[in-house]
């Protein structure tokens, strides 16, 4: 990738210092913002998109620091392709799943139990 051009970094710079930088929290705009965004309706929003890229970012550091078939170093790159089929179980058998492997697969129990037994 190339350097960018000189002058576009101070374009760039001359735009944010006059719009972005120069907007403080007493500013019409910033207010606006905030008493658009920032309503008790507007948090379970939060809480969703929060716990989604909560989620996101577990999983994939997961994946790259456990999952035997990611290497981010050169020099296990350079192994090519290897036979670590007890690592790899490892990895597949995780603590959930092995708890998960002894529960019944229902979503609500207590809800079948009451509606499939007549007493």
């Amino acid at each position: 990738m190339q350097n960018a051009h000189p002058l576009c970094v101070l374009c760039i710079l001359s735009f944010l210092q006059t719009n972005l930088l120069s907007c403080s929290l007493s500013s019409p705009m910033a207010s606006s913002t905030f008493q658009r965004w920032l309503r008790p309706e507007v948090y379970p929003l939060f809480v969703t998109v929060g716990a989604t890229v909560g989620l996101c970012t577990m999983q994939l550091t997961r994946n790259i620091t456990g999952n035997p078939e990611v290497r981010v170093n050169k020099e296990k790159r350079a192994a090519g392709i290897l036979d670590n089929f007890e690592e790899g179980e490892k990895y597949a058998q995780h603590g959930v799943r092995k708890f998960l492997r002894t529960k019944t697969p229902e979503i609500m129990p207590a809800l079948n139990k009451f509606f499939s037994n007549p007493n």
